[in-house]
């Protein structure tokens, strides 16, 4: 098997890193794992809190852009985006094989702390049962 890039991709960092830290759970040791958004977004500790109600700490690697060079770079390319609130960004014709789509909810969009909150711990379980599924479409790939 040869070594495989993986790069999650959200409009704000906080889907994407959670879907980081939930892939370096995973025991492939062929694959890196990384992070970015296409929008620089605050910061919020609620996906941090999240991590931490499994006992996973975030991601310590920095936000990647996705520069032409890293997305040329790349083998697999997950969006991550909120159909309702969110346009999934595009890709050149050439790149659409290696990309794929995950709608995930954005958090953010709730108003209320609380709601908020929720939204994220259950955003966060969503994407760890994606993160399982694509660790099995890279164990058969």
């Amino acid at each position: 098997m040869t070594h495989k890039l993986i790069y999650f991709l959200s409009q704000s960092r906080s889907r994407s890193m959670i879907a980081e830290a939930w892939a370096k759970k995973l025991s492939l040791g062929d694959v890196t794992f990384i992070s970015g958004s296409w929008l620089n977004a605050k910061k919020t500790p609620f996906a941090d809190d999240a991590l931490q109600e499994f006992s996973i700490d975030p991601p310590a690697s920095l936000s990647f852009p996705p520069s032409n060079e890293l997305l040329r770079d790349v083998d697999l390319i997950i969006t991550i985006y909120d159909s309702t609130h969110e346009l999934a960004p595009g890709f050149p014709d050439a790149m659409m094989e290696k990309v794929s789509y995950w709608d995930i909810e954005d958090p953010e969009q709730e108003k209320e702390p609380s709601s908020r909150w929720a939204s994220y711990q259950k955003v966060c379980d969503h994407i760890a049962l994606s993160v399982k599924n694509l660790e099995q479409h890279l164990i058969e790939a």
